[in-house]
């Protein structure tokens, strides 16, 4: 069965969708208007809103207030988390773009406005004023990209309240096609076969420094499906990333692409042949087993006994460091006899 709408999915695609609408309306979009469209109304396909941009900026510009109007009374009906980030995230980057044309009364407004519902979504009682604050320290270097920049740091932020989903899984491909149709025909019904949720990054509006949202969006993922095919670094820096997180991967390859990345040839990957007849479609099944067998078999390695019992350990170790207390349970399943206000001398005692 496909997961339905989740915090994590909501919240980050509707600042990214927020953001690429409100970025895509200033002159320095401009030259990427073309791929921001395409990546708009990939979303709004996957979410089921029948909505089209105009294909030249300047018309886009000239008819944002309508459009936006009738993007967010959709997203309103639909989804009230992905409405709320959808309006903040169009705030900052307009606030970001046309940072230099605002007065501190403009910005009182919008502080007025916004910081109550960042509140409402987890972030502390100044969360406008420093993201002003480091919109402000940028604007002195003039640089219109770096202020850009900022707006994932906000997105960041925004991440940081959310737990992690046991039922989302962040797919890794190159931005470019074929893999953006393969995201919508391939992976992410394979995917909701096998009871996830698919998730994946928007790019950048221009050259800026999107980064920063990456790591805490996968860290809160419960997998990360990666396409090596392309020998794209931004998905091998996923992956790695993934690793770090200690998130399964699910690595798929083109048959024609050649051998994988050395650091990863070792693991299983599964190949597929898109000049097949009948590909994708035909093939959805397959990719859902392969992931089911990928998760059944790091679920069975989570729960083993002795795994547990190093992941207390090195946890009670961690606590006892930081001068940390200890919960009860956790004495027992480090194997650790309890000690008032000591530290544990070694692992087994």
């Amino acid at each position: 069965m496909r997961p339905g709408p989740s915090p994590l999915h909501s919240r980050f695609n509707g600042f990214c969708l927020g953001a690429f609408v409100g970025g895509g309306r200033q002159a320095l979009a401009a030259p990427r208007y073309g791929a921001i469209r395409r990546r708009v109304h990939e979303f709004l396909d996957e979410i089921g809103i029948d909505l089209r941009f105009p294909a030249r900026q300047p018309t886009f510009a000239a008819r944002y207030p309508s459009l936006v109007g009738t993007m967010m009374s959709e997203l309103r009906s639909r989804d009230a988390e992905m409405h709320a980030c959808f309006g903040i995230g169009q705030m900052a980057a307009l606030l970001a773009g046309g940072y230099a044309g605002t007065t501190p009364p403009m910005r009182a407004k919008l502080r007025d406005r916004w910081q109550p519902e960042l509140q409402r979504l987890g972030l502390g009682p100044d969360a406008f004023e420093r993201f002003v604050g480091r919109l402000d320290e940028t604007a002195r270097g003039r640089d219109a990209v770096a202020m850009i920049s900022q707006v994932y740091l906000l997105l960041a932020d925004l991440l940081q309240p959310l737990p992690a989903e046991p039922d989302t899984c962040f797919v890794a491909m190159p931005f470019k096609q074929p893999y953006a149709g393969q995201f919508c025909r391939w992976y992410r019904p394979a995917l909701a076969r096998a009871g996830f949720r698919a998730i994946r990054a928007w790019g950048g509006l221009t050259d800026e420094e999107y980064y920063p949202f990456i790591a805490p969006l996968i860290a809160r993922c419960a997998a990360v499906l990666a396409d090596l095919s392309a020998r794209n670094l931004n998905v091998a820096n996923e992956v790695g990333l993934a690793h770090g997180a200690n998130c399964p991967t699910f690595l798929v390859i083109r048959a024609d692409a050649g051998p994988p990345p050395s650091n990863l040839a070792d693991l299983l990957i599964l190949r597929y042949d898109r000049k097949l007849p009948g590909w994708p479609e035909n093939d959805i099944d397959r990719l859902a087993e392969f992931v089911d067998l990928h998760w059944r078999a790091y679920v069975s390695s989570l729960t083993h006994e002795a795994l547990i019992h190093e992941a207390a350990h090195r946890l009670l170790q961690m606590l006892l460091a930081a001068g940390e207390p200890v919960p009860d349970g956790l004495w027992q399943l480090a194997r650790v006899e309890p000690r008032a206000g000591g530290r544990s001398a070694g692992k087994g005692e």
